[in-house]
């Protein structure tokens, strides 16, 4: 847009009368261009005129950020990824800018840097469903499937437990037949399985029997694996009773009644257990208790205020 065109267009918006000289154009009335470019349609038109506030205010790292975005909508996503790192080394940080800059990230290649921003982005706003779910499909790509479906579950359940159908249903079915596919393929999670904090807590997808991936919270209070009944029902899984009628306690000192068994085997993540002792009880929240996780090596780590747990098998 010329400056005589914009200042025609501003004024037919009742934003400048009557149009104005080079002189006068200020980063404001770019500003109110935009406006006027973006209910027109017209996103070349409302570059320009972000380009044109930071000739004028050269420091303005919002401006920066929206022009990003509008690159970035653009498919020039090579300049989007500098525009939005000159804002975010000025301190500039919103969710739209950390979503919009992962996504020219994997557009132009760089996976981990997109996925990292992406878990960022989620930090701040855990509810985009858009960015959870293509942060789960690079982590396929990755083949890092079990950190996928922990990031998948872990929200469904969430919603679960609020009174709402799980978002991602499709999503983790498709995984789960990825993992059933590439069963015997080298995984790179073998070496360790990461998983993001999720409301402060981490989730690890266990397999049991013939049962679909179930997702347990990792609980270092536990002294053992802890089920439903249900779940261990559907697993058709082999197990010895080893006590039929025990009372133990949770981390939160909750007091739960059930049996306690031998599991002959699970699945944590892409590591087989065998001999596994479990709680079962009717109604039980699925945990992960020592028993199982003093055979890992568990190291925690933040980046840049993400939390992430590895599992390594010892």
């Amino acid at each position: 847009m010329t400056l005589r065109t914009l200042c025609a267009s501003l004024a037919m918006a009742a934003m400048l009368v009557p149009p104005c000289a080079a002189a006068d154009v200020t980063a404001e009335a770019y500003r109110a261009g935009v406006a006027v470019c973006m209910k027109a349609g017209d996103l070349a038109c409302a570059e320009k005129n972000w380009q044109q506030v930071l000739r004028l205010q050269p420091n303005d790292s919002r401006a920066m950020a929206n022009l990003g975005i509008l690159m970035n909508r653009r498919d020039d996503h090579r300049a989007a990824v500098a525009m939005f790192e000159r804002a975010i080394d000025l301190g500039e940080g919103t969710w739209d800018l950390f979503s919009y800059y992962a996504d020219s990230l994997e557009k132009t290649g760089r996976i981990d840097d997109a996925i990292a921003w992406s878990y960022r982005t989620l930090k701040v706003v855990p509810t985009l469903v858009d960015v959870r779910g293509k942060l789960a499909k690079m982590l396929v790509l990755q083949k890092k499937y079990y950190e996928a479906l922990s990031l998948l579950t872990a929200f469904d359940n969430g919603l679960g437990a609020k009174g709402h159908g799980a978002y991602f249903e499709a999503q983790r079915m498709a995984i789960e037949s990825a993992i059933e596919r590439n069963g015997n393929a080298p995984s790179v999670e073998r070496s360790g399985l990461r998983l993001a904090a999720q409301d402060s807590h981490f989730f690890v997808p266990v397999t049991i029997g013939v049962a679909r991936p179930a997702t347990f919270l990792v609980d270092t209070g536990a002294t053992v694996v802890v089920m439903d009944e249900a779940l261990l029902a559907e697993s058709k899984v082999a197990y010895k009773v080893r006590e039929k009628k025990v009372t133990f306690s949770t981390a939160d000192n909750r007091r739960l009644s059930g049996q306690l068994l031998t599991v002959s085997a699970l699945r944590l993540g892409p590591y087989d257990l065998k001999d596994v002792p479990v709680y079962a009880c009717k109604g039980c929240a699925p945990l992960l208790g020592q028993s199982v996780l003093s055979r890992f090596d568990l190291k925690s780590s933040k980046l840049q205020g993400v939390e992430f747990l590895s599992l390594t098998l010892r």
